[in-house]
This record gives C-alpha cells, structure tokens and sequence, in this order.
C-alpha cells in the first residue's frame, strides 16, 4: 500500500480527485471532475487542470492553486514536510484555512502527536 500523501496545510491528498485521476492518468476522470469543480467553484476549470502529485511532492505536476498558496510557500521555505512539523503552529495563515477544513486539522495535530 502507498504511503499517505498529505498536503502541507493537512489536507489529504488521497481524499483528492485530482490526486487519484493523475494517479491513473485518466482524461475521462479529469473531464468529469473539471465539470464538476467548474459548477462548484462557479470557475472554469479544464481537464488539463486537474492534475496534481500531491503539493508537498517537489516534482510533478500541481494544481495550479499551488503555485499561489501561502501555506505551501512558508512550508517549503522552512523545509517543513508539513505544518504540524512548524515551530510557530498553527499561524493565523493555516488557523484561518483549518477553520474551513477540520479534517485537515484532524491530521495535522495526530502528526504532532
């Protein structure tokens, strides 16, 4: 069995569509997906954006959110393998993202455990 991909704010990436369509390489998945977030997140997503390795994995493709999200920069910068390793856990940047995701939260903290 694979070892768990988690995200550095916590979410995990199993849980993740888009982790499991690039998984399988599968275009019909990304299509289906890309509709679906595109009505979700009233956004236009194509089938070529749902593609991602997990964000904590340097090499590959990513969604393009990453490239973007604040809690990926720090914890890259600090070499961090995700934010429950932090000194300064949790910021008010990951408090504020945990609020909408406490499953994320949930991992975290039996990281820090």
């Amino acid at each position: 069995m694979p070892e768990r991909v988690i995200a550095y704010c916590g979410l995990d990436c199993g849980a993740c569509p888009a982790f499991h369509a690039s998984e399988k390489l599968s275009m019909a998945e990304r299509e289906k997906i890309a509709q679906k977030w595109s009505q979700d997140f009233k956004s236009d997503f194509k089938a070529t954006d749902i593609d991602c390795v997990g964000c904590s994995i340097p090499n590959g493709v990513h969604v393009g959110y990453c490239a973007m999200c604040k809690i990926r920069a720090c914890a890259q910068e600090r070499k961090l393998t995700t934010c429950a390793a932090c000194p300064d856990f949790a910021c008010q940047e990951l408090e504020g993202f945990l609020k909408m995701a406490p499953q994320a939260k949930e991992n975290l903290m039996a990281l820090r455990h």
